[in-house]
């Protein structure tokens, strides 16, 4: 659900972009006639952003993320072909291995929607300093 990363700040914040465009398979009937991006896709957007920012925060090393929770999701405002969506994702906090985010779907600078993300990100280090 990302095109582009448009910038990182390590452990901070991440901005994503996804073009929306007429021929992308999930809007075939979601709905006919008057397609809109599904909510949950936005949703994937947001997270998929989220991920990368946890993985953006290590040097090195084996990363794998699960999504732990969702929640305060609120979608203002349908999303369409043609619209450029900003995944903007900011680091809430750790506890552990538990990472929270505070997450935006943007289009042309408007609220789309938004969501706070909890992920279990487990991290091993590997290879070997010299």
């Amino acid at each position: 659900m990302v095109d582009l990363v448009e910038g990182v700040e390590k452990e901070k914040n991440i901005r994503a972009v996804k073009w929306i465009t007429a021929d992308e398979f999930y809007l075939a009937g979601h709905f006919p006639g008057e397609p809109i991006l599904p909510g949950v896709m936005t949703l994937e957007g947001m997270v998929q952003s989220a991920i990368f920012l946890a993985a953006e925060s290590y040097a090195r090393g084996r990363l794998r993320c699960s999504l732990e929770k969702v929640d305060r999701v609120r979608f203002k405002r349908a999303i369409v072909p043609g619209d450029r969506v900003d995944f903007l994702v900011e680091a809430a906090g750790q506890d552990g291995e538990l990472w929270k985010f505070k997450g935006q779907a943007q289009v042309a600078g408007e609220t789309a929607a938004e969501a706070n993300i909890v992920l279990r990100v487990h991290y091993r280090e590997v290879g070997f300093e010299i």
